[in-house]
């Protein structure tokens, strides 16, 4: 019952946020989140963006050596 009503406030709380169209306002709501993380996870932390070109660039790589095992073991046989 108490995590219903948990998922219940912060469903209602994602919907007011959602309604927010000031710039200004979002941006503090930004740093807030930022505070709330650090605070969860220690001072020490490091937050790496997991979206833009450097994962971009992670997944390219991927791609490219799995296209290349795969051609190798075609010309071998």
């Amino acid at each position: 019952m108490a995590a219903k009503a948990e998922a219940d406030a912060i469903l209602t709380k994602a919907d007011a946020d959602a309604q927010v169209v000031d710039r200004f306002a979002r941006e503090m709501e930004m740093r807030r989140i930022e505070v709330s993380k650090v605070r969860a996870y220690g001072d020490r932390t490091i937050f790496v963006p997991s979206d833009g070109p450097g994962a971009q660039m992670g997944n390219y790589l991927a791609i490219g050596m799995a296209a290349g095992l795969g051609s190798d073991d075609h010309r071998m046989t």
